[in-house]
Order: C-alpha cells, then structure tokens, then sequence
C-alpha cells in the first residue's frame, strides 16, 4: 500500500511539473507573439494598430507575470527563486507601455519625436525579455 501510494505520488509529481512545463511554454509563446506583432505595428507606422497591440501585450504580461504566484507555479523547482526577477521584468514592461502610451497622447511632442521616443521604450521592452531570459531560463550551457 505504502509503496502503491508513494508511486502515485512520483507520478503525480511528474504530472504537475510536465503541466506547468507546458504551461509556461504556451505564455511564453503568447508573450513571443504579442510582442512580435506590437513590432510589426510599429515597423509599419500603425499607431492604432500599435495602441491596440500594447493593450494586449500588457494583458498577456500580467497574466503571465501579474503576480508572485503566478510566476512561482509556472517555474521549475529549481528556479522558482528567481521569480522576483520575473516579476520585475513584468512589471518595468508594463512601465514602459505605460510610457509609449503617454508619449502617444502627448501633443507638445512632434510626429518624429513621438517615433523615436516610442521606439525607444519599445526597445526597453524587449530588453526587459531578454534580461528576463538570461537570468530566469535554465540554458544548457553544455550544448
């Protein structure tokens, strides 16, 4: 019985850490996505397209890493201790689109101006992913 019960416990371990494997697979890919197409929008000069897209973005990031237990269910065991970086990365993005929105509505500023400026804080964007990626991911240095 002892070892029936101990069995069923692996295996349910294994579960849990596979789901939460593919969980985070599946976010990481929304926030991959989401993040693309907002760049595609800005490439093509589309505000609209662009405000829209940075909703979204911001949607899927505080889905992804709105909270601490969010992020540390989604890690592995091994490195749910490096969730605050996550959750920091999460929440400068959600700063910056906060930025790129108010550079938006600003009318002191030129048509140039307003690009560059957002552009700019869009770049911080996808800085603040690959921080997250290189410090959070577990690569495997030996490949």
């Amino acid at each position: 019985m002892l070892k029936r019960t101990f069995a069923s416990l692996v295996v349910s371990a294994g579960l849990v850490s596979s789901l939460g494997a593919e969980t985070l697979k599946h976010d990481m890919n929304v926030l991959a996505t989401s993040l693309a197409s907002t760049q595609r929008a800005f490439l093509l000069n589309d505000r609209e397209k662009a405000v829209r897209l940075l909703a979204d973005l911001k949607k899927n990031i505080d889905h992804t890493l709105g909270t601490k237990e969010k992020v540390v269910a989604l890690l592995p065991e091994e490195l749910k201790y490096k969730s605050r970086i996550a959750i920091n990365s999460g929440k400068m993005i959600n700063h910056y689109i906060d930025q790129i929105n108010e550079t938006f509505a600003d009318k002191k500023l030129s048509d140039i101006q307003v690009q560059m400026e957002s552009q700019e804080s869009l770049l911080h964007i996808q800085a603040q992913c690959y921080k997250c990626h290189n410090l959070v991911r577990d690569w495997d240095k030996n490949r």
